[in-house]
């Protein structure tokens, strides 16, 4: 979220009568279950990156936006969507994921006829490589700093008390930079709605299925555990106003408008506990690390920064590169790790890192160093998952897959049709089903497997489309 701009309208008043809202948790919001524990704790590199996976985009064809062997979105057809979505921001960045999105799901669909996707070897390590690694990473983490790191019932309730440190969920409705006013009110008036519904007795739960934040909605909203200063300013100030049990009312930032939530502790301690203790356990790692790199004399190559943005152009055509970026006693880092790591950012991802400032590429790639040599000690000292967490691990692709192959009607007995995927999509723009999860690294085996293109330079037409189209039509959920 450091990507929100200054200049929000926040709206600082009622705060105290929404204290009075009987906001609802949903069930397991207080439990870290290893599904979503381990895709948490697979983002803690990302700190400094944010975007997307891209594509072929050599070709061009007129009235085409996406295709996937013969299957095709058209122009017509994605306009269409656009106008059963709305209230949807139409800008090139937002229409762009949903297209990628259409990709991927094309890409499950005829996949699924060839190969085993759900238990079978090869995906399985492919898509969960990343929080295999995490888990590694914890395991060697806790071994080295565990014993120093303690947390106990009364800490927990001190610091929940000062509040220094809140335990935050929010819902998201996105505008972008070519929002239109239209729009942007749309999007406004239906966070009020989604707030007027939570302050009547509506539940969280509720409330964030309508969230479009991809990214914590799964998590029922969940930001985090976070300090003063930690959110954009316009964030920061309302979160750090909120009391227990309080939600916010709607505030704007450049993402587009929010309604933070403040948990009770008795509602999260557990989760508040488990989060406090990784705080902990981060700062204690980020001063250790202080002196790993100069210990191990690390050397960041010339052109590092400018190699990284070209990967996060295109992570896919570096995975077989020896260029390296850096390198330290025992160990270098190559194109090829950095690739991988860019290749598993979340469908938010990359186009800020092609952007970025070198000081924060650099820090990226340092990050990624200190990683490598953390997962070589680990390695010499024979840490292995537990069989527990890998089956975990395995089951958590194997629900994903389930969802899809439920979402898109796929069976054993007959090909997969695109009428299921037509309906799917339909679906999830009229907000009457939920996103299914699409793991980067997941969907990145999956493009490799099929011939497929996406045409982005005739999105503008399909944003003109819409909006002519628009003008006849009255948005779905306008007020």
């Amino acid at each position: 979220m450091a990507d929100e701009d200054r200049s929000g309208d926040l709206m600082h008043s009622g705060l105290h009568a929404l204290g009075s809202a009987n906001i609802k948790l949903p069930k397991g919001f207080n439990q870290d279950p290893m599904r979503r524990k381990m895709r948490i704790a697979s983002q803690r590199f990302l700190v400094l990156a944010i975007v997307v996976l891209t594509g072929c985009t050599s070709e061009s064809q007129s009235g085409i936006v996406a295709r996937v062997e013969d299957w095709t979105l058209t122009e017509t057809r994605l306009a269409d969507l656009l106008v059963l979505a709305q209230p949807f921001p139409l800008d090139s960045t937002a229409v762009e994921d949903l297209v990628r999105h259409w990709v991927g799901a094309a890409a499950i669909a005829q996949v699924s006829s060839k190969e085993n996707l759900s238990d079978g070897e090869e995906v399985v390590r492919f898509s969960t490589w990343l929080e295999r690694e995490e888990a590694i990473l914890q395991q060697e983490r806790e071994e080295r700093l565990g014993e120093t790191v303690v947390v106990d019932s009364s800490m927990v309730e001190r610091f929940f008390r000062d509040g220094s440190y809140r335990l935050l969920a929010h819902v998201l409705r996105i505008v972008g930079a070519e929002t239109t006013q239209e729009e942007m009110a749309l999007q406004r008036r239906t966070s009020q709605r989604i707030l007027d519904e939570l302050i009547a007795g509506g539940s969280w739960s509720a409330a964030v299925s309508e969230s479009e934040d991809s990214d914590t909605r799964e998590a029922s909203g969940l930001l985090g555990l976070l300090g003063r200063g930690e959110l954009p300013p316009e964030l920061d100030r309302v979160a750090f106003q909120l009391q227990p049990g309080q939600v916010s009312g709607v505030t704007r930032t450049s993402r587009g408008f929010h309604i933070l939530h403040r948990p009770r502790l008795e509602e999260v301690f557990d989760l508040y506990a488990l989060r406090l203790r990784d705080r902990f356990l981060d700062e204690a790692e980020e001063r250790s690390e202080q002196g790993l790199l100069v210990q191990r004399n690390w050397l960041i190559s010339s052109d590092a920064t400018t190699s990284l943005r070209g990967i996060a152009g295109d992570p896919s055509a570096w995975l077989e590169t020896d260029l390296l970026l850096g390198s330290w006693q025992g160990g270098t880092l190559s194109a090829a790790m950095v690739a991988r790591y860019v290749l598993a950012l979340p469908p938010t991802a990359r186009r800020e890192m092609v952007a970025a400032p070198d000081a924060s590429l650099g820090a990226f790639v340092q990050q990624l160093a200190v990683r490598a040599i953390r997962l070589g000690d680990a390695q010499e000292r024979e840490l292995e998952l537990s069989e527990e967490i890998l089956t975990q691990l395995e089951e958590s692709h194997g629900a994903d897959v389930r969802q899809w192959y439920q979402e898109l009607a796929i069976d054993d007995t007959a090909l997969p049709e695109r009428l299921d995927l037509a309906q799917y999509m339909e679906g999830l723009v009229s907000r009457r089903g939920v996103a299914a999860d699409l793991r980067p690294l997941f969907e990145a085996w999956l493009l490799e497997r099929v011939d497929w293109t996406l045409f982005e330079s005739n999105i503008p037409a399909v944003l003109l489309r819409t909006q002519d189209l628009l003008q006849g039509v009255e948005p779905s959920g306008s007020q």
